[in-house]
């Protein structure tokens, strides 16, 4: 896997090739500081008629970077490739007109990095992200067709009905014991289920686990 990372911050560029790392260890990443220089990476990279990019991540407040027109130009350039914006912007409506722009994913610089990594996951199996923000009940909506939509029903699609009832407890703070009896189920099988809902999501522990399900926005799963 290739990754092309936009950022005039170095300690962004770091933080995000160690977060690729963590998604693929055998990543190739490819830093850029300047959408100037993000154009001449992909016009070496496109002179054999394709893009040797797996994924592009960029920021939205970079040298060169004229406005949303340049960043709906390079989605198509690279199209299929998929544009994840990383980003400081916090306004919901700016988050709105960026994702109107045809990117993958918008990605807030606040979001827990165990959360960036199943972000970039879903983006690069073909899913797109919306901050939870957008996605609540009640809040202005604009989305039309195609539009990105939120990426918590999507982390947690891979989970069986039983996955989601085991993971709903531990988001409520109970142990493998409480679990098992709140189910009806014996001390091994809930570990069990444990152990698939943080394979499938991931993650390495009930605590990253639970953080995706207080980062996704929703109060139940099931």
């Amino acid at each position: 896997m290739q990754v092309l990372i936009a950022d005039d911050h170095s300690i962004v560029r770091s933080g995000l090739t160690h977060l690729v790392g963590e998604l693929d260890e055998q990543a190739t990443v490819v830093a850029a500081t300047s959408f100037s220089q993000l154009n001449a990476i992909l016009d070496s990279a496109m002179q054999d008629g394709g893009t040797a990019f797996d994924l592009i991540v960029m920021d939205l407040r970079m040298p060169g970077l004229g406005g949303l027109e340049d960043v709906e130009a390079l989605v198509k350039r690279v199209a299929p490739v998929p544009v994840a914006i990383f980003s400081m912007i916090e306004s919901p409506d700016e988050m709105r007109a960026v994702l109107s722009r045809g990117v993958r994913a918008f990605i807030p610089k606040s979001t827990d990095d165990v959360l960036v990594v199943n972000i970039l996951r879903l983006v690069m199996a073909g899913g797109s992200y919306v901050p939870p923000v957008l996605g609540m009940p009640g809040a202005p909506s604009h989305a039309a067709a195609g539009t990105p939509r939120a990426v918590a029903p999507s982390i947690f699609d891979g989970l069986t009905r039983r996955q989601l009832e085991v993971l709903d407890l531990l988001a409520q703070g109970l142990s493998n014991q409480e679990i098992g009896e709140r189910l009806g189920l014996n001390l091994s099988t809930v570990k069990t289920h444990v152990t698939g809902v943080l394979k499938a999501l991931g993650v390495g522990s009930r605590t990253q686990a639970v953080l995706l399900v207080k980062e996704s926005g929703r109060d139940r799963l099931v």
